[in-house]
């Protein structure tokens, strides 16, 4: 029962940040919305307050998502903040070392979710943002992560998601990417060769938590104007390396993925 001492407002915007912690996903101001139905202006108030006081950040295209000063408050803030906080610094060293735009992604509930971005250096680059999907048969942060899920789990991903055409280059047989993440296996990395995006190659490689499961990725990106075979050794030496030490820093913390 109310009493005089219920602030609606607070109730409110506990509202909009309960809906916008739904399973971990980040959702446009249309989404909240209807999620906790109260008016559009209100849930933008919210969200701009929120998003001005650290806790919430906003996507270049409208797609909000909580921050991690947000997780820092709730009860998986350990498990949340560590990846972030191990992860980042490597980004930037990658970044720095190639130039390119760096990324870390994380799987969620069967989607590839990107959590961090350290954009390159170039002026002609990649421009990803936090809170992307990354297809899992077509992106290397995606791939690099389905070459090591349990079969099972492997499956039910692509029955989900599909496997759709984003550019000539995407494989769409599952055969096929079968065959590639094995390749991936061998090799310790995996390539995204224009296949999401005309003009970009992207190298990316697995993170695996203290139990040995994978549950996040590493990459780096680069426009085929400045790729070469040189190009692709550092990138790839780079990206394994980071992957390995990331993984390294996490199974020290006995860190293991929700």
């Amino acid at each position: 029962m109310l009493t005089n001492n219920h602030i609606e407002l607070v109730e409110k915007a506990m509202r909009v940040l309960e809906a916008l912690g739904q399973d971990s996903e980040s959702c446009t101001l249309q989404q909240l919305v209807a999620r906790v139905g109260l008016v559009k202006s209100s849930v933008f108030r919210i969200l701009y307050t929120l998003r001005e006081l650290g806790y919430v950040e906003q996507s270049r295209r409208g797609v909000y998502s909580l921050t991690s000063k947000m997780y820092s408050l709730a009860r998986r803030a350990p498990a949340r903040t560590s990846l972030l906080a191990v992860g980042r610094p490597h980004l930037a060293r990658m970044r720095d070392i190639s130039g390119e735009t760096a990324s870390l992604a994380e799987w969620r509930r069967g989607r590839v979710i990107l959590v961090a971005v350290a954009d390159g250096r170039h002026k002609l680059r990649l421009s990803l943002d936090v809170g992307d999907e990354c297809p899992l048969h077509a992106s290397a942060l995606g791939k690099a992560i389905a070459a090591y899920l349990p079969p099972e789990e492997l499956a039910a991903a692509l029955r989900t998601a599909g496997m759709p055409a984003f550019t000539a280059a995407t494989v769409t047989s599952r055969a096929k990417f079968l065959q590639e993440l094995a390749h991936i296996r061998k090799q310790g990395f995996a390539a995204n060769r224009e296949e999401t995006i005309e003009g970009a190659v992207l190298i990316g490689a697995g993170v695996f938590d203290a139990d040995g499961r994978v549950f996040s990725a590493v990459s780096l990106s680069c426009p085929t104007a400045r790729y070469s075979a040189s190009k692709r050794t550092a990138l790839t030496e780079l990206v394994r390396a980071t992957s390995s030490a990331i993984t390294r820093e996490l199974v020290e913390l006995g860190y293991r993925a929700s």
